[in-house]
């Protein structure tokens, strides 16, 4: 196995496992979309670029759409 991908698929394994840690939702969104360009890399490693760039847009749509939701709702659960 690529050692590049290797290195990649722990820090999708650490992002998955971080957000289970954190209570702010805030932070749990920027780890998701970590997780998302961390995902659209190893797509990108594995010749996969159309899957890349879905993964990618998805992604960061996503997020723009999830930050703009805690931002109205709170940053804590109650």
């Amino acid at each position: 196995m690529n050692p590049l991908i290797a290195l990649l698929f722990m820090i999708l394994l650490v992002s998955a496992l971080a957000i289970f840690f954190f209570e702010d939702l805030l932070y749990v969104v920027i780890i998701f979309g970590a997780y998302s360009l961390v995902m659209a890399l190893i797509w990108q490693q594995l010749n996969a670029p159309d899957i890349a760039i879905t993964e990618a847009a998805v992604g960061v749509g996503m997020t723009v759409i999830m930050i703009t939701v805690v931002t109205k709702v709170g940053r804590r659960p109650q």
